[in-house]
C-alpha cells in the first residue's frame, strides 16, 4: 500500500516537472521564434531600392553634346563647291580633345541660297539691315546657329570680317582665292563665341567640383543655376532734407527690364521690387582727389561699402536668390563721387558689380545753390540707371560678355530692348543644361555614397521617387543634348536638378542620422537583459532535461 502511493507521488512528480519543462521550452520557442522576429521586423530602418549601378555610371559619363550648324552660301564664285565646305569645316570643328570632360559635336549642313535669301542680299548693302530683313522668316530652332557666306566684297564688310545679328544668324565674308582662311573665321566664330566651348568646359568643371582648375571670372561671378531670382532695386538718399530724390522705378521696369525677363521666360522666374532707404548711405570715407576736385572710391573700398549696407536691405519673402541693385545718390560733402578701377582711372559707368550678390551704381547729382530751397528736388536718369543695372544683370545670371573671343575684325550688334540676342540665349541654355546635368549627377553620387555610408537612414518611397526621377532626367537630358535638341534637354535638366535636390534635402534623411549602432545596444540592453537572462536560463535547464531523460531512458 505504501509502495503503490510513492510509486503515485513520483508519478505526479514528474509529471508536473514534465509540465513545467515543456512550458519553458514553449515560451522559449515563442520568444526566438515569433518574438525576436517580430521585434526585428518592426524595428528594422526601411529602406526603397535605388538604382544605385545607374547612379554609379552617371558619374563616369562623358558630357555630350551636338550643335547643328546651318551653312548657307550665297556666293556666286562656281568654284565654290559646297561639298568642299562641307568636308573643310567638319575637318576643322569636329577635332575632340580626348583630355576635356566635354564632347562637342557640331553637325554641319551646306547649301545655297534659296532666290529670297540671294535678293535680299543683293538689296541690302547693310549687314544690319539685311539681319532685319531676315526677322521672322528663318524657322531657326533654339541651338541652332544659321551663318551665312557672302562674297568678300559685299559693302557691308567695310574695316570688318564677320557680323552677328541679333538673331543666331551671323555673316561671314569669303574671299574665293583663300576659301581655306576664310573657313578658319568660321571655326573660329562658332568654337568662340555662337558656342563659346571654353565657357562650357569651365561651367561642367565648376558644377562637379573640380578643385584642380583655375578659377575662371565668368563661373565665379554668376549665381549658380537656380528656378528662379529675385531682383531688388534700392535707392539710396543718405540726406533727405537737402536732396528729395525721386525715381519712376515703376516705369523703368516695364520699359527696360520687362522685355528682357520675357525674353527669358523659359529660362527661369523673375521676381521684382524696390524700396526707397532714407539716412542710408556707406559707412566708407571717400578719398579725396589730389586737385581735392572729386572724391572717390578705390578697388580696395568696394568690398567695405556692401556689407553694412546689406544689413539695411531688409528680409526678402522670396525663396530665390536675390541680386540687389542699389542706386547710390553721395551725400553732399562727398560729392562728386566717383569709382576708380586698379589704375587709379575713373570707371565710365560709374557703378562696380559684386559677385553672385548684385551691383552698385554711384549716381552724381547737382549741388543745389544758396538759394535753393531745400530739399532740392532731382529727378533720376533711369535710363542710364537701368543700362548699367541690366548690364551686370546679364553678368550675373550667366550670359557671358560681349567678346570677339580672339576672332579679329568682328562686329556683335547690341541686342537691343530685349536686353539679350537669341544666339545669346542659345550659349546661356547650353550652359545651364551642361551645368544642371553635372550638378544633378554629382548630387545623386553624394546621395548614394551617402546612403551607402550610414545603413541607418531611412530612405521612404518619396525620395526613391525623386531618385528614380532624376536619373531618368539625367538621361533623358543627355540623349537630347546629344542629339542637338537644346530645348528639351535644358527642361530635362531642370526636371533632373529639382528632383535630385529635392531627394537630397529631404528632411527624413536626418531622423535616425543620428542613431549609430553603439547608441542603439545602450537602449536595448537594459530592455532585453531582465528578460533574456531567465528565458534563456529555462532554455538552458530544459536542455539538461532532455539529455537527463534520453540518459534514463537509455539505462
Amino acid at each position: 500500500m505504501g509502495k503503490n502511493k510513492a510509486k503515485k507521488d513520483d508519478k505526479d512528480g514528474g509529471g508536473e516537472e514534465h509540465n513545467q519543462m515543456y512550458s519553458a521550452l514553449a515560451i522559449g520557442l515563442v520568444c526566438i521564434v515569433i518574438g525576436l522576429p517580430l521585434w526585428w521586423k518592426t524595428t528594422t530602418t526601411y529602406r526603397a531600392s535605388l538604382p544605385y549601378s545607374e547612379i554609379d555610371t552617371l558619374a563616369q559619363t562623358q558630357m555630350q553634346y551636338k550643335v547643328p550648324v546651318n551653312i548657307r552660301s550665297c556666293l556666286s564664285e562656281p568654284s565654290t563647291n559646297e561639298n568642299d565646305v562641307l568636308k573643310q569645316l567638319q575637318e576643322k570643328l569636329n577635332q575632340d580633345n580626348p583630355n576635356s570632360k566635354v564632347s562637342v559635336q557640331y553637325s554641319i549642313n551646306v547649301r545655297k541660297c534659296n532666290p529670297n535669301d540671294l535678293d535680299r542680299v543683293h538689296q541690302h548693302q547693310n549687314l544690319q539691315e539685311l539681319d532685319r530683313s531676315f526677322l521672322n522668316t528663318n524657322t531657326d530652332t533654339v541651338g541652332h546657329p544659321v551663318i551665312y557666306l557672302l562674297s568678300g566684297d559685299h559693302k557691308g564688310f567695310q574695316g570688318i570680317h564677320t557680323y552677328i545679328g541679333k538673331q543666331r544668324i551671323a555673316y561671314v565674308a569669303i574671299h574665293k582665292d583663300d576659301l581655306s582662311n576664310s573657313l578658319d573665321h568660321v571655326v573660329q566664330l562658332l568654337r568662340t563665341t555662337l558656342v563659346n566651348e571654353l565657357s562650357m568646359v569651365k561651367i561642367c568643371n565648376a558644377a562637379q567640383g573640380f578643385q584642380h582648375t583655375q578659377a575662371d571670372a565668368g563661373t565665379m561671378r554668376a549665381v549658380r543655376s537656380t528656378p528662379g531670382y529675385g531682383i531688388s532695386f534700392s535707392l539710396l538718399n543718405p540726406q533727405p532734407d537737402v536732396l528729395d530724390v525721386k525715381w519712376d522705378i515703376r516705369q523703368a521696369i516695364q520699359d527696360y527690364l520687362e522685355p528682357f525677363t520675357q525674353k527669358l521666360d523659359e529660362f527661369a522666374n523673375f521676381v521684382v521690387d524696390s524700396q526707397v532707404l532714407y539716412y542710408t548711405g556707406i559707412s566708407v570715407k571717400p578719398k579725396q582727389s589730389e586737385d581735392k576736385s572729386y572724391y572717390y572710391l578705390s578697388q580696395g573700398q568696394l568690398p567695405q561699402v556692401i556689407t553694412p549696407v546689406e544689413a539695411k536691405l531688409g528680409s526678402h519673402v522670396s525663396t530665390y536668390p536675390s541680386l540687389n541693385f542699389l542706386l547710390y545718390v553721395p551725400k553732399r560733402t562727398h560729392a562728386p563721387l566717383y569709382v576708380v578701377d586698379s589704375k587709379g582711372d575713373q570707371v565710365s559707368t560709374n557703378a562696380f558689380l559684386s559677385p553672385r550678390w548684385g551691383g552698385v551704381m554711384v549716381y552724381n547729382v547737382q549741388d543745389p545753390t544758396n538759394n535753393t530751397e531745400l530739399p532740392a528736388e532731382v529727378m533720376v536718369n533711369m535710363h542710364s540707371a537701368m543700362e548699367v543695372f541690366l548690364s551686370q544683370l546679364r553678368l550675373l545670371i550667366g550670359i557671358p560678355a560681349q567678346s570677339q573671343g580672339g576672332v579679329s575684325n568682328v562686329h556683335i550688334e547690341q541686342p537691343g530692348a530685349s536686353g539679350v540676342t537669341d544666339w545669346e540665349y542659345d550659349v546661356l541654355l547650353r550652359g545651364r543644361t551642361l551645368e544642371n546635368i553635372a550638378t544633378a549627377s554629382a548630387t545623386l553620387v553624394s546621395l548614394s555614397q551617402l546612403l551607402d555610408k550610414i545603413g541607418n537612414i531611412v530612405i521612404n518611397d518619396d525620395i526613391a521617387q525623386q531618385v528614380y526621377k532624376a536619373v531618368e532626367s539625367v538621361n533623358q537630358g543627355h540623349a537630347y543634348l546629344q542629339q542637338g535638341n537644346l530645348y528639351r534637354a535644358f527642361h530635362a535638366s531642370k526636371r533632373a536638378i529639382a528632383a535630385s535636390e529635392k531627394a537630397f534635402f529631404d528632411p527624413s534623411l536626418l531622423e535616425l542620422l543620428y542613431f549609430p549602432d553603439d547608441q542603439k545596444f545602450a537602449i536595448y540592453i537594459p530592455l532585453f537583459l531582465p528578460i533574456s537572462i531567465p528565458v534563456f536560463a529555462s532554455l538552458f535547464k530544459v536542455l539538461k532535461w532532455f539529455r537527463a531523460r534520453r540518459k534514463t531512458k537509455q539505462d
